[in-house]
């Protein structure tokens, strides 16, 4: 009875922090209301998982495997991350359990004069001990991933995910192969030493690949960085370019405006109404043209970014609605300016790809010492229910991921608040920017 509540609480033990590890590292979908449900529901298959492990094999090999699909369809319904990730961590997480169970047990065999099978199915000090060894170490390495893990999320592209499972798959099945030699090979010294050998060898590769992933990942982030800081200048760039090209087209239209009104003035002098309104509407039509709308805020940035975002809208029969009464000027116009253009771009490529109904809608407006940015666009089904996150959908993550990124980073560095939420047919991505005054 003492025996079967010791190996009963070692299950759970295990389980629960396998569980608690997985949940901490990837994190619980902010939407999903039951958070506790699909803890409760993984920690529950982990431990029916084990109970049946146990009672039909000695050492479940490769059927151990079912450990890590448990944790990866957790991950699917509720934690964040990309699937990458998810099955990365889950063949971590099990890798962990695998490897140090093994390692203990082939040391403890080495050391003792009892078998490997023994050590696993008899009750003794033994199995106590090799209990208690598995479980702590076990613990104290998934609270030293976490910590790695804190704040310095991986940030990596599709074969580098590929290239770090292939190294802990390895493992597990390198793992597996020595253990089952010595369950089914007599058990000699040369053995156990040549198994122990191999276990500590492969518990010194995942430690240094998992430094060298850190260090990759680390990289990609540099890289992310520096593409931000090129993507604010070319939108700086961008930005300039347009607001000359606006100014360009009011200096010119001032330049022909006398020269026109003159002729309509003739015209009507020599009383030739009719020609004079003719005259008129062709001048409306083919040489005055109010297509292009010219904002005008206390910003010439923000300006261009929104005119020019009004022409694109106009070209793919966008509707675009905007109403702006908040003081840009509050808040410093290049990284306004980015952040718009970013925003509205977004908005823009999602109304492109639905065929009718496109809409979008601006607002900014000032609310005690924050100014608000309200944009939101007409959606046929929800985008957040597929992609909470919002993480691109484009081949080259690490690249096109920037302008999230830069979002992200201006309302940080602004002190400011993001939210993104979906009503009544519209994704909405509202903003709130501390400002430099009070108003």
């Amino acid at each position: 009875m003492i025996w079967w509540i010791i190996e009963y609480s070692a299950t759970l033990i295990q389980c629960y922090v396998s569980t608690e590890f997985v949940t901490r590292y990837l994190g619980v979908k902010n939407h999903i209301k039951k958070k506790y449900l699909g803890f409760i529901a993984a920690f529950t298959a982990q431990v029916c998982a084990t109970l049946i492990m146990n009672r039909i094999t000695v050492f479940e090999g490769v059927a151990g495997l079912v450990y890590p699909v448990i944790v990866v369809i957790y991950g699917m319904i509720f934690l964040n991350g990309s699937i990458y990730e998810k099955i990365v961590i889950a063949c971590i997480d099990n890798g962990l359990k695998m490897i140090l169970s093994i390692s203990v047990i082939t040391l403890f065999s080495y050391l003792s004069p009892l078998e490997v099978t023994r050590l696993i199915t008899e009750q003794g000090v033994e199995r106590f001990t090799i209990l208690v060894m598995t479980q702590s170490s076990y613990f104290f390495l998934t609270r030293m991933l976490l910590r790695l893990q804190k704040n310095n999320r991986f940030a990596l592209s599709i074969m580098e995910w590929f290239a770090i499972l292939s190294v802990f798959v390895t493992s597990f099945a390198a793992g597996v192969l020595v253990f089952e030699i010595l369950i089914t090979s007599p058990n000699t010294g040369s053995n156990d030493f040549y198994a122990v050998l191999i276990m500590v060898c492969l518990i010194i590769i995942n430690i240094i690949c998992y430094y060298i992933f850190v260090k990759m990942s680390a990289k990609n982030k540099e890289r992310m960085q520096y593409s931000l800081m090129e993507l604010r200048l070319k939108e700086q760039e961008k930005n300039l370019m347009e607001m000359k090209q606006s100014y360009e087209e009011i200096r010119k239209l001032r330049h022909d405006m006398k020269n026109y009104l003159e002729c309509a003035a003739t015209l009507l002098h020599n009383g030739k109404c009719t020609e004079a309104e003719n005259y008129l509407s062709a001048l409306l039509e083919n040489r005055i043209c109010f297509g292009t709308q010219i904002i005008l805020t206390g910003s010439d940035a923000v300006n261009a970014v929104i005119s020019s975002k009004i022409a694109l809208c106009q070209k793919h029969k966008i509707n675009f609605h905007y109403e702006i009464t908040g003081n840009v000027e509050l808040v410093p116009e290049l990284d306004l300016s980015i952040l718009l253009a970013n925003l509205l771009d977004n908005a823009i490529e999602a109304s492109i790809k639905i065929k009718d109904n496109r809409k979008i809608s601006l607002k900014i407006y000032n609310e005690r010492s924050y100014i608000v940015i309200l944009i939101s666009n007409y959606i046929k089904e929800s985008v957040l229910d597929k992609n909470p996150h919002l993480y691109t959908t484009k081949k080259d993550k690490l690249r096109h991921g920037v302008g999230n990124l830069s979002v992200k980073d201006i309302v940080k560095k602004h002190n400011g608040m993001i939210s993104i939420y979906e009503k009544n047919h519209y994704f909405f991505v509202d903003i709130w920017l501390k400002t430099s005054l009070n108003t």
